[in-house]
């Protein structure tokens, strides 16, 4: 397992920091923002989690074509990227994956500072799907269903994998692999969505995107889709949590994923905090500790070890 943050007085040093721990040929660091990796391998998979600000990475064409071919899902926590492979370009936005090829050139240019999940599996571990790549290129939600299960599973990973021996790790890669296998297969079988599950996503989309504005809330998102507040209440009944508790959650995740992202560790839990919406330091920590189990400055602590 590795964790790793750039530490560099210049934007090719950092690049070239990079290319030596992460084995990418070539990145290009166009702002100051230190970058950050933490991940390692579980069996005959890699999942990683990463967070850097505007950048620029190109894979070439390789010259090894000996290397199994394997596959690269991308899931967007933060910031947005653009995936350009085979001629196609895809906008990824929060709460969006989706799957390249490693052993096909691609770019990947991403405008502002972002954080990435990925997780890199051998096609030979895969069953083989009805579509073809460029399907696969194209954004999807991760928000519901199996990908929501796929993402949350692989965070969890890669958050304790430190704490994990190294057999129990091939044993989870094995399990991860058939979460991403059944992931695949259930949107390859997939039917037309229903509109409300489609217009349900949406705003969740947009929770998302706007987390760290101070009006988010159920006014400002009847406003942005056209609807009543009460439209929007209702658009969620028999959901497992309201709007509102989904706005708090993720606010609460985000603040979890800065606090043991190895490039903000001079950022106090309180910037953090108010940076995610939370005014009350002392009502943030109560409500941190009750979802995680450990106040922020224990769950910090703990993760700084490993």
């Amino acid at each position: 397992m590795q964790i790793f943050t750039t530490k560099a007085s210049s934007r090719i040093e950092r690049g070239r920091q990079w290319c030596a721990i992460t084995q990418a040929p070539h990145i290009e660091f166009e702002d100051d923002r230190e970058a950050s990796i933490r991940g390692g391998e579980f069996g005959a998979l890699r999942l990683c989690i990463v967070s850097m600000g505007r950048h620029r990475l190109i894979l070439p064409d390789i010259t090894d074509r000996r290397q199994p071919p394997t596959m690269k899902l991308l899931f967007q926590e933060e910031g947005s990227a653009t995936i350009n492979q085979g001629g196609l370009s895809n906008a990824l936005q929060p709460g969006q994956w989706c799957a390249l090829r490693k052993d096909v050139p691609y770019r990947i240019d991403a405008p502002e500072q972002g954080r990435q999940l990925a997780v890199t599996v051998p096609c030979s571990l895969l069953s083989a799907p009805r579509w073809s790549l460029d399907r696969w290129r194209q954004p999807r939600s991760f928000l519901r269903g199996p990908a929501q299960i796929l993402h949350a599973s692989v965070a969890a990973s890669v958050m304790t994998g430190n704490t994990l021996r190294l057999e129990d790790r091939e044993l989870l890669g094995e399990q991860v692999a058939r979460l991403v296998d059944m992931t695949i297969q259930a949107d390859d079988l997939a039917t037309t969505p229903d509109p409300r599950e489609t217009r349900r996503r949406a705003i969740l989309e947009f929770v998302d995107r706007h987390l760290a504005d101070a009006d988010l809330g159920i006014a400002r998102i009847a406003r942005e889709f056209g609807m009543s507040t009460r439209s929007i209440h209702k658009l969620f009944e028999g959901e497992a949590h309201t709007i509102a508790r989904a706005i708090w959650d993720r606010r609460l995740e985000r603040c979890r994923e800065e606090m043991v992202d190895p490039a903000l560790t001079r950022r106090s839990i309180t910037e953090i905090a108010h940076l995610w919406g939370f005014s009350d330091s002392q009502h943030f920590s109560r409500a941190f500790k009750q979802r995680f189990g450990l106040t922020p400055r224990e769950y910090r602590n703990l993760f700084s070890l490993h």
